[in-house]
């Protein structure tokens, strides 16, 4: 609607070099790296059992998101109207906005978590998902409309799929069987209507991916590698861990695009991401407890 590009026009008028690089760093509290960095400390250094909720709850609302997005087909702002793209532009529809459903989704998920016992948690979550919604108008890759519908999304999921979950008790590795049966279910319907090969075709299936790889590895890691996150608390332990495992995730997620084909998706989407969560889900803990650390 033409009063939402006005927003975006309004709020482009204070663009300079400096509001630029900020706002583009704010973007990035949206994106898979920060929760990827959030899901790994929760993982290896915190609460297992929680961060495998975690890492669930958010696949599903991501997929969500993209199959929204599919629906809608809504066009970005920056080919709609005359507003510009800050940083570069994005491939895949409008509406809703995926980095503010994913930063309400964690936000949420942390303040389910923590929230009672540290009351920062909630402030900083509702400041990081305000500060990423005015981001992406500000950028001019998304409407009024698109952020607040991401928002409620991302709340949405965040609360429902958390209480789902909740109801497998101790037995949460239990969920890789839904788990499995959706994911085929996904990847044929993809399949079925030619969206393998779309921008959000492929986002999905790397959160399916990860999805699949990461349950199937919580699996094996519960029932035989057993690795206890609480042992060696101290400080360089931990950042080791982090260090470790997450340059080998993202080392695995960008150094495989050099030799998987990018026309084959399920390869160049899918088996990356799979790998990328097999590591974090498994290798990384039975490495460390081999090398007790």
């Amino acid at each position: 609607m033409q009063f939402e590009a006005d927003i975006i026009k309004l709020l482009q008028r204070m663009s300079n070099g400096f509001s630029d690089t900020v706002f583009l760093g704010i973007s990035l509290l949206g994106t898979e790296i920060a929760f990827l960095v959030i899901a790994v400390a929760l993982y290896l250094c915190l609460d297992k059992q929680y961060a495998y909720r975690f890492f669930n709850v958010y696949i599903l609302s991501v997929a969500i998101n993209n199959f929204l997005k599919l629906g809608f087909k809504r066009t970005r702002p920056f080919n709609a109207y005359r507003v510009r793209s800050i940083g570069d532009p994005e491939s895949t529809y409008s509406f809703p906005s995926g980095h503010t459903q994913s930063i309400a989704t964690v936000s949420t998920l942390l303040t389910i978590k923590y929230g009672k016992r540290y009351k920062a948690v909630p402030i900083i979550g509702i400041a990081a998902t305000l500060l990423v919604m005015l981001s992406r108008m500000y950028l001019g890759q998304h409407y009024l409309s698109d952020v607040f519908c991401g928002l409620t999304l991302g709340v949405f999921c965040a609360i429902v799929f958390n209480s789902l979950l909740s109801l497998f008790g101790d037995r949460e590795e239990l969920f890789i069987i839904p788990n499995l049966i959706l994911s085929v279910i996904i990847i044929s319907v993809l399949a079925g209507v030619g969206m393998l090969n779309s921008p959000s075709g492929a986002d999905i299936l790397k959160g399916l991916g990860a999805f699949v790889a990461f349950d199937i590895g919580y699996f094996v890691e519960k029932r035989y590698v057993k690795y206890d996150v609480t042992d060696n608390r101290e400080w360089w332990t931990i950042a080791l861990r982090l260090v470790v495992c997450l340059g080998v995730a993202v080392g695995v997620q960008q150094g495989f695009k050099l030799f998987l084909p990018e026309s084959i998706p399920l390869l160049y989407c899918f088996l990356r991401y799979f790998i990328m969560a097999a590591w974090v889900s498994v290798g990384a803990p039975a490495l460390y407890k081999k090398l007790k650390i």
